[in-house]
């Protein structure tokens, strides 16, 4: 029997299977690319609110004031929200606490809009960084 031209059908679904195998790993590449560049944005803006909190303490002496930046991006769907923590908040890494937002001291958070396996980006008046993700690692997500 002659064989003609063309591709078989196995080769065809096999072809497939591997193109469709290469999306898949690229897409997830691609999202937790995404993730690590939402979270730079965020710890960017973090950095930025406090030394801007710095700034208003020593002209008014509190830190009871409404922050600059609420989220990130700036302009467009946030992705993280940026406050002031109102009450304490507990960090998963290292088990620590973090205080709650008042004249003398303060305590950022930059909250994820959608999930995020860090959980929620903290920086305090005293420079200490943490996350709230259940399994997350301060040294994974702060760098």
């Amino acid at each position: 029997m002659r064989r003609g031209k063309g591709f078989t059908v196995i080769e065809l679904v096999v072809a497939i299977t591997i193109v469709c195998l290469l999306v898949a790993v690229a897409f997830a590449s691609f999202q937790d690319h995404m993730a690590r560049k939402a979270r730079a944005e965020a710890r960017k803006a973090l950095i930025e609110v406090a030394e801007w909190l710095q700034l208003q303490h020593a002209k008014s002496g509190t830190y009871l004031v409404k922050p600059p930046i609420t989220q990130t991006p700036g302009d467009g769907d946030a992705e993280f929200r940026i406050g002031l923590a109102a009450a304490v908040v507990g960090a998963s890494d290292p088990k620590a606490e973090f205080p709650a937002t008042t004249a003398d001291t303060f305590t950022l958070q930059a909250v994820p809009v959608g999930e995020d396996a860090c959980g929620a980006l903290l920086l305090d008046s005293a420079g200490r960084t943490g996350v709230t993700g259940v399994d997350a690692q301060v040294a994974d997500c702060w760098k």
